[in-house]
């Protein structure tokens, strides 16, 4: 038996840090994808990939983790399957990725999602798409060291052609949202400013978030159990006791989303102009209160302004480099993309690399 797994990056429309603070965010997929050919094998297992790299190992010996970092996304998947089921079938799995690493459009979770999902499958464990979620956050979390929420792989396993998804991450409630960009599209700016979010500010914001909710209880005594529940008034009258840079990011997370909630209204209005207000008004929420973005981002976003035809620019993903995301006329990409090549390099002796993000369908799964 032979399983193909094709597994989807992710595009966050808007919502950005709020996942983990329990609130909305409005994720899609991608048309950029890992795909993982595996099967059975009797005494190793052995993983490749197309970037060169390759391991192999026993399934049923102790695992420990490995000091190269992406071994760790596989030996996460295998030890929490572990747990589920003692002893697992060797393996051989080849993977095939369009998904630039790095670009903060998910390509480590779409690879431990399409990995448990293939695994599972190869082994006769039946998952729900929920118990796979946990299965990943965990690996991110006790392998790998990030600190992040459940948008990504919420994403990656139930999403829609065509469609983004309102996620309440703290309730995991979801509601399809139809999208429709008529003469518009969306692209993506990779900077190739590559970011390792365990070992950047990534988990101090997560802190600094947390430490910020207690405060607030405490001073209004309430009982928030995320950061997102926390109301305007409540916020404002912790400003003196969070003092300058908790209080920047707890109002982030507050404005955030609200932009996610007014923007779904947006999008099913086709009021496309007010979204790309709204995504503007996120980046610089990301850059000044959350300070999360850097020079070669702010560039692009600032320089997106130059133009009527992009109706709104915005960092995405986790920050510190990767992508942002604009929504720009369709018969401007051309002319825009040449031209914003020749600046970015000008100005960072760097190659920038655009991706237009069609928007697909989440995991699929079958046999070869």
């Amino acid at each position: 038996m032979k399983i193909k797994v094709t597994s989807p990056g992710r595009v966050n429309l808007i919502g950005e840090h709020t996942d983990y603070n329990g609130g909305y965010v409005l994720p899609c997929a991608l048309d950029l994808t890992i795909k993982l050919f595996i099967e059975k094998k009797s005494n190793e297992s052995y993983v490749k990939t197309d970037l060169g790299y390759s391991m192999s190992f026993d399934v049923n010996t102790t695992l420990k983790k490995s000091n190269n970092h992406w071994e760790n996304y596989v030996l996460g998947v295998i030890n929490e399957l572990k747990q589920i089921k003692f002893k697992l079938s060797n393996f051989s799995c080849s993977i095939i990725s369009t998904l630039p690493s790095g670009a903060g459009i998910s390509s480590s979770s779409a690879l431990v999602c399409g990995l448990i999902k293939g695994l599972s499958k190869l082994n006769e464990i039946k998952l729900e798409n929920s118990e796979i979620i946990n299965l990943s956050r965990n690996v991110e979390h006790k392998y790998i060291g990030l600190l992040g929420g459940i948008m990504d792989q919420f994403t990656i396993l139930n999403a829609k052609k065509n469609t983004a998804i309102l996620l309440d991450c703290e309730k995991l409630d979801s509601k399809f949202i139809k999208l429709e960009f008529k003469e518009y599209k969306l692209l993506l700016l990779d900077t190739n400013v590559k970011h390792n979010l365990a070992n950047t500010e990534y988990n101090q914001r997560v802190s600094e978030c947390k430490e910020s909710m207690q405060i607030i209880n405490k001073l209004c005594k309430k009982n928030y159990t995320n950061l997102s529940q926390v109301n305007r008034l409540d916020l404002s009258l912790s400003k003196e006791k969070l003092e300058g840079t908790l209080y920047k990011r707890a109002s982030y997370v507050f404005n955030e989303n609200q932009r996610v909630i007014n923007s779904v209204e947006f999008l099913k209005n086709n009021k496309l102009k007010e979204f790309g207000q709204l995504m503007y008004e996120s980046h610089f929420g990301l850059k000044n209160d959350y300070e999360v973005s850097c020079k070669e981002l702010d560039f692009l976003v600032e320089y997106s302004m130059n133009y009527d035809q992009i109706l709104g620019s915005r960092m995405m993903g986790g920050g510190f480099g990767g992508c942002t995301l604009s929504l720009i006329k369709d018969s401007l990409i051309d002319k825009f993309i040449k031209e914003i090549k020749q600046e970015y390099f000008s100005k960072f002796k760097r190659k920038l690399n655009p991706i237009i993000a069609n928007l697909d369908q989440g995991i699929q799964m079958s046999l070869i």
